[in-house]
């Protein structure tokens, strides 16, 4: 009967094609923020100190970064070599989950030894192929890029001459200079001069002989400071900013002469504790156990308030060992421009462990003395991390990640509401029933449904509008909440409806079987099923269309989101074919279980609705179901001495589902919205009727971005911490949420002192459309947190449903973040 019920099904094809015109006129492709081109983001060059070595350096611009797993090299001229790399230290994430991924900002100079041939130490230029990868702080990530750079190589020196001959040579670089010419500070420096002897250098001997450097074979002058420690500041937030040294082989940095200062600080705006990486530990004859950087660092610079632009002054001291030059102490002052910087990003506490030898002086407000510390781990949010698992996992992990990702998704609104309708589908098979045929049908619609996935997704994250949010208005939830109300009759078999013979016909030939037909109608409500029933917005779904929308991955991303949907089709499988094989087969029962889900597609139909329609309205009709659905199963049938025990059950269990509706036609009646609880607050005490007040989280409604704007103004003035929340009525996570999460006393404890702001995208216009690009947002549910500078917390963004203890626990956690 069905069979031939989804047959019919076919002369809707034209409306239901009217229907996805109509909404693709109301959509927009909303392109993603412009970026710069590899080459600028990341700018790569070769240079060479020596002729045994060379460095590859990547400029990284403001609000990009680079992966170190990601670099590789290989020498394309012949009789040259490379040695292994030397790479300076990263910023690290460490996750539980996704494990750690090392990241450099601003600039990384990698030093890569040279293994000449001798037939080719005479070689004046080394082809050097290249290969990285890096990404852009607004989510883009760029595909693997593939450079070759060239060199000029320096010729091998000749063998070496000993250092007190060389020295005596006409035209050799002196050494012998007083030591206060080379360590004495300038009277304006705030640093401390370094200690020296008091006993001047022995005559012929030079300040490096002294100090007890080595290495002075070599004919090399003496490098200018700034280029023997290349130094650069630039901001990697609102609130940070990170200072670089590139120190050239045979040169270092002393690690406890590092100092830096804010010049006329803005109101508010003062330095935190820095934390440098850790150096390497040496003993000196004269400094006793010091800390040295002989490889290029990065430190990063916190410090609390808001400014436009800021000027540091950052002091530091190094040496050569090349020549033995001890450099004075350096004083760089430098402004950073902030008005094109991300906003700043909360982590963790930091614990901090101080090393041997490390300077833990006290200092000002606006002057930070560095001290050695581990950093903390950054937290990332769910849908970040999986982003991140297909940037750095293998093809094989990634999509069995998904798929489990798609198995946890199984009694969810995403995977739920399709249970009764592929039941109905097998049940409507009648007595061409089998469970060979049973599984096929719902293999059938399992695929279609993990294809359209797949495929809306990308189509989603490539022009960013979500076909599903654009198909949730009144007139496509009206229709197909109808479609289910024809079904459901047809089910109760008040009628059957059929095509045209003449059509009807045709269509049999051109799929050759029934059972062919029967799967593709199966196919054909999978395909629907995945576009209307279930709109599903989670982290994992969420994390897969960045990771298209950055980097253009389309076969990766859309095998993640197919690989999503299988793990979701896994329980329809099991019920699906369990039921081919449980369900009766022809008779009076088969009639009974047919009734049944015809009851289920009437539940079906008014879920639907839920999204289009007022709560009491949705408890009316509710109401109404429950009743029919009770006298349907004998609820009101007289019982005799013969009745058997299951008759006297059904009409038990519809006696109390007439109860049930008539409690939901009194609680629609008084204006209660609520299926689980409609007598609450119905009546007084003294006879009145009064509608319930439910404690719950009341939200500020804004629209747009221009309205969101305002609203963290007012926060900001008022230093409050805010919540914005994405809603939609025909979003079914987000009243989960709404009637769920929001209602828990812990919760709402929680957030009040924090502004609560909530965007209704139900109307999905211009404006709304707006403010989800914004945020990079594809739909609802989505919860944004904003710290007291009215800057988004990013790690802490939730998107997709989330039960009130997490919710609680995630909040809490916020919360510690902006005291």
């Amino acid at each position: 009967m069905l069979k031939k019920l989804l047959h019919s099904a076919f002369s809707l094809k034209s409306l239901t094609s009217l229907i996805l015109l109509f909404v693709s006129l109301n959509t927009f492709a909303a392109n993603p923020d412009d970026l710069l081109p590899p080459d600028e983001a990341f700018s790569p060059s070769l240079s060479s100190s020596s002729p045994e070595s060379l460095t590859a350096t990547w400029n990284i611009a403001d609000g990009y970064y680079m992966y170190r797993k990601r670099f590789s090299f290989e020498s394309e001229t012949p009789g040259i070599t490379l040695g292994e790399a030397t790479f300076p230290k990263g910023k690290i994430k460490d996750d539980p989950g996704f494990g750690k991924v090392e990241t450099y900002r601003n600039k990384i100079a990698v030093q890569i030894p040279l293994i000449r041939d001798a037939s080719v130490s005479s070689a004046t230029e080394l082809s050097l192929k290249t290969k990285s990868q890096g990404c852009a702080d607004i989510g883009v990530c760029y595909p693997p890029q593939k450079k070759t750079l060239t060199l000029k190589l320096a010729t091998l020196p000749a063998p070496a001459m000993d250092p007190i001959a060389a020295a005596k040579k006409p035209g050799a670089l002196s050494l012998t200079a007083p030591a206060n010419d080379v360590f004495t500070p300038t009277a304006s420096s705030s640093i401390a001069p370094i200690p020296l002897s008091d006993k001047a250098p022995a005559a012929g001997l030079s300040l490096a002989d002294e100090l007890g450097i080595t290495g002075l074979d070599a004919p090399n002058e003496p490098l200018h400071p700034d280029e023997a420690f290349g130094f650069d500041l630039t901001a990697v937030d609102k609130q940070t900013l990170n200072a670089r040294w590139d120190i050239l082989e045979g040169h270092y940095l002393y690690q406890h002469k590092f100092k830096f200062e804010i010049i006329d600080p803005a109101f508010g705006v003062s330095l935190q504790k820095v934390s440098l990486p850790k150096g390497k530990e040496e003993h000196d004859q004269y400094f006793g156990d010091i800390v040295i950087y002989n490889k290029p660092i990065d430190v990063k610079l916190p410090f609390t308030g808001e400014t436009d632009e800021i000027t540091v002054k950052s002091s530091y001291q190094g040496c050569s060992k090349l020549t033995g030059i001890c450099y004075p102490p350096q004083h760089k002052t430098q402004k950073v421009s902030l008005t094109n910087a991300p906003a700043a990003i909360a982590s963790t506490d930091t614990s901090a462990k101080s090393n041997a030898g490390d300077n833990n002086s006290t200092a000002t407000a606006n002057t930070v003395e560095a001290t050695n510390a581990v950093a903390a781990t950054t937290k990332v949010s769910a849908q970040d991390g999986f982003v991140n698992k297909l940037l750095t996992d293998s093809f094989l992990v990634v999509l069995f990640t998904f798929f489990l990702a798609g198995l946890a998704l199984t009694f969810t609104p995403c995977v739920f509401p399709m249970i009764p309708i592929l039941s109905g589908i097998i049940a409507g098979q009648g007595s061409d029933n089998s469970t060979r045929k049973s599984f096929f049908l719902s293999l059938s619609y399992v695929l279609a449904m993990a294809s359209t996935y797949a495929i809306v997704g990308v189509i989603a994250a490539l022009s960013g509008e979500n076909l599903q949010v654009a198909l949730q208005n009144p007139w496509v939830i009206g229709a197909f909440a109808g479609l289910f109300v024809l079904l459901s009759l047809a089910m109760f078999g008040f009628y059957e409806l059929q095509m045209p013979a003449s059509i009807q016909s045709k269509l049999t030939n051109i799929s050759n079987s029934q059972s062919g037909g029967s799967m593709l109608n199966a196919g054909i409500m999978g395909l629907l099923s995945a576009l209307i029933v279930g709109p599903c917005v989670t982290a994992p779904l969420i994390g897969a269309l960045i990771y298209i929308a950055q980097t253009k991955d389309v076969v990766l991303g859309g095998l993640s989101l197919f690989a999503l949907g299988l793990g979701m089709g896994v329980p329809l499988l099991i019920i699906g074919t369990s039921a081919g094989k449980i369900l009766p087969r022809a008779g009076a029962w088969m009639d009974k279980v047919k009734a049944g889900f015809g009851i289920m597609m009437l539940a079906l139909a008014i879920w639907m609705l839920e999204r289009i329609l007022p709560m009491t309205a949705i408890v009316l009709l509710s109401g109404i179901l429950a009743i029919f659905t009770g006298i349907y199963m004998g609820g009101l049938d007289a019982l005799n001495e013969t009745s058997t025990g299951w008759k006297r059950f059904f009409k038990a269990s519809g006696l109390v589902t007439l109860l049930y509706g008539a409690m939901l036609l009194i609680g629609a009646a008084s204006g209660n919205g609520s299926l689980i609880h409609p007598l609450k607050g119905s009546f007084a005490s003294g006879g009145s009727s009064v509608a319930a007040v439910e404690q719950k989280l009341v939200f500020r409604q804004i629209k747009g971005v221009e309205g969101l704007d305002q609203a963290l103004a007012l926060a900001k003035q008022q230093g409050q911490t805010v919540m914005l929340d994405f809603y939609a009525d025909w979003c079914i996570s987000c009243k989960e949420m709404e009637h769920g999460t929001f209602t828990d006393l812990n919760v709402i404890n929680s957030l009040k002192e924090t502004v609560l702001l909530q965007a209704d995208v139900t109307p999905n216009d211009d404006l709304d459309k707006a403010l989800l690009k914004k945020f990079g947002l594809f739909g609802p549910p989505g919860i944004l947190f904003f710290d007291k500078n009215s800057k988004e917390n990013l790690p802490f963004r939730i998107v997709g449903e989330m039960k009130a203890d997490p919710f609680n626990n995630h909040v809490q956690e916020f919360l510690k973040t902006v005291k």
